[in-house]
C-alpha cells in the first residue's frame, strides 16, 4: 500500500476511534513498508501479519493494536506508545524504540534482536589480523 492508499483508511479509523463513526483499521497482512505514519492515532488497529518494516510510527499512539505476527524490522518508534499491544511473534529485528511506552505490552515470542547487538557480534567473529609485533621491535 501507498502513503495515498493508507490516508483514507486512517482517517476513516480517527472517525471510528473518536465518535465510533467511521470504521475501524483492519491492515492485516498489507504491505505497509517504508510507510510514514508518523503521529497517527493508530488505537485498536489491526496490523497483523502486517510487514511494516522500516516503516516510521515515531510518536504513533499504538494503544491497544494489534501486531500480532507482524514484520516492524528496522522500524522508527521514538516515542511511539504501545501501552497493551498485541504484539506476540512479532518481529521487531532493529526496531528504535528510544523513549517508546510498552506497558503492558504482550510480546510473547517477538523477536526483539537489536541491529547493534548483531553489528557488534558480527565485528567481534571476524578474525582482524593483528601487525607482527616482532617486525615493529
Amino acid at each position: 500500500m501507498t502513503q495515498k492508499d493508507v490516508a483514507p483508511v486512517l482517517q476513516q479509523h480517527k472517525e471510528w476511534v473518536t465518535n465510533r463513526q467511521g470504521k475501524q483499521a483492519d491492515l492485516r497482512g498489507a504491505d505497509l513498508r517504508k510507510i510514514n505514519l508518523e503521529g497517527a492515532d493508530l488505537r485498536y488497529a489491526d496490523f497483523r501479519a502486517a510487514d511494516l518494516s522500516g516503516a516510521i510510527l515515531s510518536q504513533a499512539n499504538c494503544q491497544h493494536a494489534d501486531f500480532r505476527g507482524a514484520n516492524l524490522s528496522n522500524a522508527v518508534c521514538i516515542g511511539t506508545n504501545f501501552t497493551n499491544a498485541r504484539m506476540d511473534g512479532a518481529n521487531m529485528f532493529g526496531v528504535d524504540l528510544r523513549t517508546a511506552t510498552l506497558q503492558f505490552a504482550q510480546m510473547s515470542g517477538a523477536n526483539v534482536t537489536s541491529s547493534y547487538k548483531q553489528a557488534v557480534a558480527e565485528a567481534a567473529s571476524r578474525q582482524i589480523p593483528q601487525r607482527d609485533k616482532d617486525k615493529e621491535r
